[in-house]
């Protein structure tokens, strides 16, 4: 570097601001420079910018995907009923991990069930919330179309697994299937159930995913309603050793 701070290059080295500028930025800055920078400004930006005159609800919307936002910042954003009126205000404070519970609570019964499945598998979000999300989630699966709870069943929280399942229909149990978060003792149960159609439980003997879990065929071996072409099938694939066994219990 020479002596009047030139790098190698030519160029002068960037000067990061001071926090005195950072906030005085965030106060005076053009609402051009706020739509770009309030997505990964730092807090201290984003805290002052609440005071700039030229803050919009449209800004504020950026301002909470930013993950730098802080609780108390995020408080006084709950608390100014021209932003919460907006819905993607709504949302943006539910999903916040830095949005305190008792806040992020008074919002999330307004959010639509695609956004409360959002919150619900967001590990960010605190567990409270997450679970008031899932309360609501399964209080409306009624009201949803079923092309709706099809979409809910891909990637429904554990908590979801049941109440989907108990509705019975044959498309949505199929999402269920698909679902990662699906383990193998939601499928037992789904394979031992009595309420489960014929045809699921036809097809999860080739399911490539829980077909081969013994604990599953057993299951469907069990349950009556397990088509007597789908049991064959699976006494066809059975090693001795797993069909004693099955025989013995």
């Amino acid at each position: 570097m020479d002596d009047d701070g030139a790098t190698p290059s030519g160029r002068r080295p960037v000067r990061q601001p001071s926090g005195m500028d950072a906030e005085v930025r965030g106060r005076t800055a053009s609402a051009a420079q706020l739509r770009a920078l309030l997505p990964d400004a730092p807090p201290g930006f984003v805290t002052d910018a609440l005071d700039n005159p030229a803050l919009v609800p449209d800004h504020v919307v950026l301002l909470l995907q930013n993950r730098a936002t802080s609780a108390p910042t995020l408080v006084k954003i709950a608390r100014r009923t021209e932003w919460t009126r907006l819905y993607d205000v709504k949302r943006g404070l539910v999903g916040h991990p830095s949005t305190p519970p008792t806040v992020a609570r008074l919002f999330v019964h307004h959010l639509y069930w695609r956004d409360l499945s959002d919150v619900a598998t967001d590990l960010r979000v605190h567990p409270t919330v997450r679970r008031r999300a899932e309360e609501l989630l399964e209080v409306r699966l009624g009201q949803l179309t079923l092309g709706e709870r099809i979409a809910l069943a891909r990637r429904a929280v554990r908590g979801l697994v049941a109440p989907l399942a108990e509705l019975g229909e044959p498309a949505v149990l199929a999402a269920l299937l698909a679902n990662p978060r699906l383990v193998e003792g939601n499928v037992v149960a789904l394979a031992r159930s009595a309420e489960t159609p014929g045809e699921i439980l036809d097809g999860l003997v080739d399911d490539l995913r829980w077909g081969a879990r013994l604990a599953v065929r057993k299951a469907l071996l069990r349950n009556p309603r397990t088509p007597i072409h789908a049991a064959l099938r699976i006494l066809d694939r059975l090693s001795r050793q797993d069909l004693r066994a099955v025989q013995s219990e």
